[in-house]
């Protein structure tokens, strides 16, 4: 067997060493490869699965606290600002509080009873039953991401209200466009 001389010692040392660099090399491509593969596998599967669902979830859609009310509770669910304005000004519509009662006695829509979704069954029979079935009823609660309206809604619906609608985020945009509300410490506005 032929002997190979090298000039330079330092040559040598990165030739030995040169095998060892290349599966080490190999070694990560191979992993960032199967990375990218299960990733690819595991995304597509959801996707799948997504689609056979009943209850899909859509891919491309408004995802604002107001869509994923109506997504989860019917679309006819959320009435507008201007429309529960008009309904409250005309007295033709039953507002009620989803918050605490503490939150409630802080302040609340001029007129407004207080139902915490915890306190429903309690207390359903004292408050709505003085009211016929076809009464609108505009529940409410506070914050872009409260949904105790929503829930407080779906409740009235399963008790036999149907003219039930939620005002998202209620009391923020009732006090931001300064319309009578009354609380504790505070004038009736």
């Amino acid at each position: 067997m032929p002997i190979i001389e090298f000039p330079n010692p330092e040559h040598k040392a990165q030739m030995i060493a040169l095998p060892w660099r290349r599966q080490i090399r190999r070694t990560w491509e191979t992993a960032l490869w199967q990375t990218a593969i299960l990733t690819l596998m595991a995304v597509v599967l959801g996707l799948i699965v997504n689609q056979l669902r009943s209850d899909s979830m859509p891919l491309l859609g408004d995802w604002s606290p107001e869509a994923r009310i109506t997504l989860k509770f019917g679309k006819n669910i959320l009435i507008p600002f201007e429309e529960a304005k008009d309904k409250f000004l005309t007295d033709a519509a039953v507002f009620i509080d989803a918050r605490t009662p503490e939150l409630y006695q802080k302040g609340h829509i001029q007129g407004a009873r207080n139902m915490p979704i915890g306190d429903f069954d309690q207390l359903s029979d004292r408050v709505f039953m003085e009211f016929p079935e076809d009464t609108l009823f505009v529940t409410y609660c506070d914050g872009e991401d409260c949904t105790l309206s929503a829930a407080l809604a779906l409740k009235l619906k399963e008790i036999g209200f149907e003219n039930v609608r939620v005002l998202h985020n209620g009391w923020s945009v009732w006090k931001s466009h300064q319309l009578p509300f009354q609380g504790a410490g505070e004038q009736e506005g």
